[in-house]
């Protein structure tokens, strides 16, 4: 259930609703009550029922099998910090070894939320199959499965999760996480830290977030320019968080689906066509944009973040990486340091060029 509240004031203007009233509306999943003084105020209230994506027997099964399945038996034991006893020990997944807060006035058991700390490589499993596994910034899935409810990335890099969600995982998944268990390098991150302990908002967004909630809202306005192939491109994508240059150009492709493959040229040719503006007829999409662009602004200046996934998708990531193709990885390496941070920056660099091409089909 998603509750939504929006308030417009124009501070300058507004004494009072006046005699307007109140009026309501929604349909079956969303219902709202709104308020208008045209030119001075408005606020709209309700709320919005979000829908699972798995069907009824899909979730029927998976809350069977964690209902009425049997006991684990066999557990795993994690390097971890055990915070409560300021030290790194092994910590078991064993419920009986560690405790809560409501539990933990007559022993001295590591809390539960006590993180254990992992090779970023460890990842590098779900990002091979997107068919299986979905993962997002801080949450990992496996098709009506298991969940790992929370993981995050410290500033050393390495990947971390509690003791609490990793017991709940099949005992081989913990297994796999244990191969690539070690010593904590950094604590855990900023964003876990107030998120999860403090209940903090975290103020710094994620770039790939970022991305994805434009994308969204485009999506939902139906732009002409732009379309979301599936849903389940939204899922796939992820942050390369390794040293693997596979992993960094799978997730170049994965964005090359999602943010190029979904620019419709049509549309954009269409769209030159009809404000008169040059083109060839074998330009690609994001020349058309381009041709846009330098008509609308007088400006050469290319869309370079888009050129730069199609770029890594094709001369990198494709069946027969090129020369070119070869000089791209260690260029990316050499300007931003890490491949994670190269990501990052063409991700923040997409939103501003999507900004861009909303901007000059809007402005007629």
């Amino acid at each position: 259930m998603r509750l939504f509240d929006f308030t417009l004031l124009r501070h300058s203007h507004f004494t009072s609703y006046g005699d307007t009233s109140e009026i309501y509306g929604g349909s079956e999943d969303i219902w709202y009550r709104q308020r208008v003084n045209p030119g001075h105020a408005a606020y709209t209230r309700g709320y919005q029922i979000i829908r699972p994506r798995d069907g009824y027997e899909a979730i029927r099964k998976t809350i069977s099998d964690r209902r009425f399945s049997s006991p684990a038996t066999d557990y795993v034991e994690f390097i971890a910090h055990d915070w409560r006893n300021d030290q790194v020990v092994k910590i078991s997944t064993d419920p009986a070894a560690t405790t809560n807060y409501f539990e933990a006035e007559n022993n001295d058991l590591p809390f539960e939320v006590s993180p254990a700390f992992f090779q970023p490589d460890v990842l590098l499993k779900y990002h091979g199959d997107a068919e299986k596994y979905t993962v997002n910034t801080r949450r990992i899935s496996c098709r009506a499965a298991w969940e790992l409810e929370s993981y995050d990335v410290n500033e050393a890099g390495q990947v971390h999760a509690y003791i609490r969600y990793l017991r709940r995982l099949p005992y081989k998944e913990q297994l796999h996480w244990l191969s690539h268990n070690e010593q904590p390098k950094a604590p855990i991150s900023e964003r876990a830290l107030r998120s999860d302990m403090h209940g903090q908002f975290h103020e710094k967004t994620d770039p790939l977030d970022d991305l994805k909630s434009k994308l969204r809202r485009l999506h939902e306005r139906r732009v002409a320019w732009w379309a979301l192939g599936s849903e389940d491109l939204l899922d796939q994508a992820f942050t390369p968080r390794t040293n693997s240059r596979d992993d960094w150009a799978e997730a170049f492709l994965r964005v090359a689906k999602l943010v190029n493959e979904g620019l419709v040229e049509k549309k954009i040719k269409q769209h030159l066509k009809s404000s008169e503006i040059y083109f060839e007829t074998t330009d690609r999409s994001i020349k058309l944009l381009e041709r846009l662009w330098s008509a609308k602004t007088g400006d050469s200046e290319s869309f370079s973040a888009m050129r730069g996934v199609q770029a890594v998708r094709s001369k990198v990531r494709g069946h027969r990486p090129t020369t070119e193709g070869a000089e791209i990885a260690p260029s990316a390496l050499s300007e931003h340091g890490s491949y994670t941070a190269h990501f990052e920056a063409t991700c923040e660099n997409l939103v501003n060029e999507l900004a861009v091409v909303s901007h000059l089909f809007e402005a007629q």
